[in-house]
């Protein structure tokens, strides 16, 4: 398969990184707004045969098999909307949109066009989460405490009043669209739709939320607390409470390990680590099995936690 990127930053390292691992893979065209930029990081990740452009329907006309969209968040919906009407499938990174109605009008155009659209949230493809979706089947779990605090190296120039890439506020919307998916979009992969919401936002003088705490009613009862800042640094890591048992999440933007406690039985910790060290390889694997099965079924699956994801981040991000 042929892939094209939009954009030049460490998320695609990362996802071109985990492409290495795939050998039907091959990366033949780069988008961006400045070719020298383009340049510059085609020779970092060492890719001398990979075509440079600054023209956005150049990927519209290649014969690319799918396009990794990394731009800045606020451009997400527009590039999408424009590639899936011109018939090519899409990865589309966190998040897919800023608004449910957006994340809907996708799903129904890929339906519609016959093309693959799938949003690249790492912790919810990593086979390893199986093993907790059995734990919550088999136990009676009730709540969760999910913690996900990354001080932001951009602080530095937020505090000075700049505020750039996810800290605009038309282009990112902050902590809210940005490490926030992460959270709220595993505790409904692992915990069902959410019924009721419960949010308080603390914003940077431009509107802008750095911080986000949220509570997360689901349909069938289990609440999920969940503790997300870009300014701050955590050093406790997210658990899910089963009454004597418990599991305890390290790193849960990519489900780095996790152990299964037991206080009853008093069983040894139960520890699982994360096969792939890239995580990415994951929702790399899952997107390009849909488009050789055309599995519209699952598409549709992955679509629909998407948008009840961003449904949920609307209404946390429209509370105070």
């Amino acid at each position: 398969m042929k892939f094209a990127t939009i954009g030049t930053g460490w998320i695609v390292e990362e996802f071109l990184e985990a492409t290495r691992q795939f050998q039907d893979l091959e990366y033949a065209l780069c988008y961006s707004r400045s070719e020298e930029t383009a340049i510059n990081f085609l020779n970092k990740n060492n890719y001398n045969k990979t075509i440079i452009t600054t023209n956005f329907y150049d990927l519209i006309n290649s014969e690319c098999d799918f396009i990794y969209i990394a731009s800045p968040n606020g451009l997400h919906y527009e590039q999408a909307k424009e590639l899936l009407i011109n018939n090519k499938n899409i990865l589309l990174e966190k998040p897919a949109t800023f608004k449910v109605s957006e994340i809907k009008e996708l799903k129904d155009i890929a339906n519609k066009s016959k093309v693959i659209l799938m949003e690249a949230t790492k912790c919810v493809h990593v086979s390893e989460l199986q093993i907790i979706e059995d734990f919550i089947k088999n136990n009676e779990v009730n709540s969760a405490v999910f913690n996900l605090n990354q001080y932001s190296s951009r602080m530095k120039d937020v505090k000075q009043g700049i505020y750039k890439s996810v800290f605009d506020f038309e282009l990112g919307k902050g902590s809210s669209f940005d490490l926030n998916m992460y959270p709220v979009e595993l505790a409904i992969k692992l915990f069902g739709n959410v019924k009721e919401i419960k949010a308080f936002n603390k914003r940077l003088k431009n509107g802008v939320a750095i911080a986000n705490h949220s509570i997360l009613l689901h349909e069938n009862g289990i609440l999920t607390s969940i503790t997300c800042s870009k300014n701050n640094f955590q050093s406790i890591n997210s658990q899910i409470f089963a009454e004597d048992k418990n599991i305890e999440i390290k790193g849960i933007t990519q489900i780095d390990e996790f152990v299964i406690n037991n206080s009853v039985l008093r069983l040894a910790p139960l520890k699982i680590t994360r096969e792939k060290p890239n995580s990415m390889w994951y929702e790399i694997n899952d997107f390009m099995e849909i488009i050789r099965n055309s599995d519209f079924i699952k598409m549709n699956y992955w679509l629909d936690l998407s948008i009840e994801t961003i449904r949920v981040l609307e209404i946390i991000e429209n509370n105070n």
